[in-house]
């Protein structure tokens, strides 16, 4: 016989006889389910049949000991005086939601590694997100899929037993005050640059799977690489995977590994990026690029914290924390069927978007520049010392399509072209120079004939624009048609606009 949620009733007389007691302990776990031990989860709730139900599912699991306690103070104090691989929290009302998401913020703040898994008595979206966001395994909604149940219980715990223990003094997150120069690319003195900033401080330190956005040249492995430094797995490895890089048959091995002899060619051994970046931080860059037969395994990995290399049939530990990267936008590429959608809200716990340097105050191009040409000017002896005030103005006109990149790029290019201490206008490239061909804003209108005295190159550039703009018009600025009468595809449309600062052409 069944009871309410799918689980069998209390066979336990010592059990039902705790759990219904008028009086509950203030502390101390309800009742201990006696095992030979490795590893012991906590589970948080006075539900007697879930508590009956759990405690069969971990009778089964070599090496693991459960510990019931009645509420979340309790499980906090168990969890700071013991070693706990995982923690189950039975949220059985309304406002046990906000009990089970205060439990993980606090855990967090008391820098302990412990995976945590939501029970709820029915599925709410909003409240399975924002635990997701703030930490939790999973969220399961009752009825139960056991075997959903018993196989995260079995998965978290193993990877917390393939985890090395918690150091005495966990290190504590770096505080913004003490990163370097190297990051103001993400610093404005307010806005939402600031904002956002804030944010990663606040997530940096746990083990959140993290999903950001922006344009080619944003800088979006430099924010990766400060998340990991701003980490408690900042002494650990920081890789790159860059799934667009890669032809779809290379991206499983170089992520997964693979075993020798799993395909032609593969004579030996090879440890995957999963295997090589440990407990440190992997980023996983044009995500987008990711084929869909591949999004199924790595959706698997992320779930449940294990992977096989390609060939094996052995299960490992995923113990990095992973984050995730691109310059498309995940939510169209969901609805065209090109991205999963259960992967990208896998990824997207916490999302940043960063903003094109076009976006962004004024100033901050200014500001990087000379933070650049002191960088290059020093790594190379070029002795430049400032920049010019018409070269300073080309800089701050110009779209910048590639973003920071590009900016930093130019730069390197001409403190290295510089003949003096300043760095002039001449010193940039023809593209950026007012006396050259510019860029038509929304207020100018293109010339239909190239002006004279153009280079080739420049004069080629200049009768582009001007067929994309008359393009543009002839179909009421919509640009998937647009594109089509052009002969190109909607993204390198959306790139020659921004190359030509037409963006706001309509």
């Amino acid at each position: 016989m069944l009871l309410r949620g799918g689980v069998s009733p209390v066979r336990n007389p010592l059990l039902w006889s705790a759990l219904n007691s008028p009086i509950l302990p203030t502390f101390g776990p309800l009742w201990s389910w006696p095992t030979m031990t490795d590893s012991t989860m906590v589970l948080i709730s006075t539900h007697s049949d879930l508590c009956q139900t759990v405690a069969d599912l971990v009778a089964d699991i070599p090496g693991l000991s459960l510990q019931i306690v009645s509420t979340t103070d309790q499980a906090l104090l168990f969890v700071q005086r013991e070693e706990a691989a995982l923690v189950v929290v039975h949220s059985a009302r309304a406002g046990d939601g906000e009990d089970a998401l205060s439990f993980i913020q606090r855990v967090a703040a008391a820098q302990r590694s412990i995976a945590t898994l939501v029970i709820g008595e029915q599925y709410q979206a909003q409240q399975a997100l924002a635990l997701l966001r703030a930490g939790a395994a999973d969220y399961l909604a009752r009825p139960l899929d056991l075997g959903r149940l018993a196989y995260l219980i079995e998965m978290l715990t193993l990877r917390a037993r393939h985890t090395a223990p918690r150091p005495a003094e966990a290190p504590a997150a770096l505080p913004v005050q003490t990163l370097g120069s190297k990051d103001l690319f993400f610093f404005t003195p307010a806005g939402a640059m600031a904002r956002m900033m804030g944010q990663i401080q606040r997530v940096a330190p746990q083990d959140t799977t993290i999903l950001l956005g922006g344009e080619t040249g944003t800088g979006k492995t430099r924010l990766a690489r400060l998340i990991h430094e701003l980490s408690l797995r900042r002494d650990q490895p920081f890789l790159v995977m860059n799934c667009g890089a890669l032809s779809a048959n290379l991206i499983e091995s170089e992520l997964f590994g693979h075993v020798r002899g799993a395909f032609t060619g593969a004579d030996r051994d090879r440890t995957g990026k999963f295997a090589e970046v440990g407990r440190g931080t992997l980023l996983l860059d044009e995500i987008d690029a990711l084929p869909l037969n591949l999004q199924a395994k790595l959706l698997r990995a992320v779930e449940e914290r294990v992977f096989e290399p390609v060939g094996s049939n052995r299960s490992l530990p995923l113990e990095a924390r992973l984050i995730a990267a691109s310059n498309r936008v995940l939510d169209e590429e969901v609805a065209v069927g090109r991205f999963r959608s259960d992967l990208y809200f896998r990824l997207n716990v916490v999302g940043f978007y960063l903003q094109p340097l076009r976006e962004r105050p004024s100033d901050l191009v200014e500001t990087l520049a000379r933070h650049f040409v002191a960088e290059f000017s020093s790594r190379n002896t070029r002795g430049v010392e400032g920049i010019a005030s018409a070269a300073l103005q080309a800089l701050r006109e110009y779209a910048w399509p590639g973003n920071i990149r590009e900016l930093r790029n130019v730069i390197e290019r001409a403190v290295a072209l510089c003949s003096g201490t300043i760095l002039q206008l001449d010193d940039l490239p023809e593209t950026l120079d007012p006396r050259g061909f510019r860029s038509p804003d929304r207020n100018t209108a293109v010339s239909t004939t190239p002006s004279r005295g153009l280079s080739l190159a420049r004069a080629k550039e200049e009768a582009e624009a001007t067929r994309i703009v008359e393009t543009l018009k002839q179909h009421n600025n919509n640009r998937q048609r647009a594109a089509a009468e052009l002969g190109v595809s909607r993204m390198t449309l959306y790139k020659k606009l921004h190359r030509y600062g037409l963006m706001g052409v309509s």
